[in-house]
């Protein structure tokens, strides 16, 4: 059964709020944290844009967010940006190992599907996989 606090339980975020989380946690996993300007590089979108998004994700209870200062995921966030990121993962080895995509392609391709399926049918393409794929918390 899932957590209460869990994707699957509330609605889940769009496309562009689950990017953004997604480069947060990747940042975070790398740096401990994340920086405006590091989230704005890596989504190639220009710092105003990270800015208005940044307050969104906050008011979500999503990430701790202050102007100027590190941004860092809050265990909701933790649990979501870790869902987004396992997912990716997921997707793009199910692409490159059964789809016989090239990396590059197979990246695009599963940033675009992430989105739409469920975590459900990613798990069950990642069951597919050998070793399988298990999507797991932050």
């Amino acid at each position: 059964m899932s957590e209460p606090d869990s994707p699957e339980q509330r609605k889940r975020l769009g496309r562009s709020a689950e990017d953004y989380l997604e480069a947060i946690g990747l940042l975070s996993r790398e740096h401990g944290s994340a920086q405006v300007s590091d989230i704005a590089q890596m989504l190639g979108v220009k710092k105003p844009s990270v800015t208005a998004a940044m307050r969104r994700l906050a008011e979500a209870g999503l990430i701790d967010y202050h102007q100027y200062a590190p941004i860092q995921l809050t265990e909701a966030g933790k649990l979501y940006a870790g869902r987004v990121i396992q997912a990716h993962k997921t997707l793009h080895r199910f692409m490159t190992e059964i789809a016989g995509l090239v990396p590059e392609r197979a990246d695009e391709v599963a940033c675009l599907i992430e989105h739409i399926l469920t975590y459900d049918e990613i798990a069950a393409m990642g069951a597919k996989l050998n070793p399988p794929a298990i999507i797991k918390p932050f």
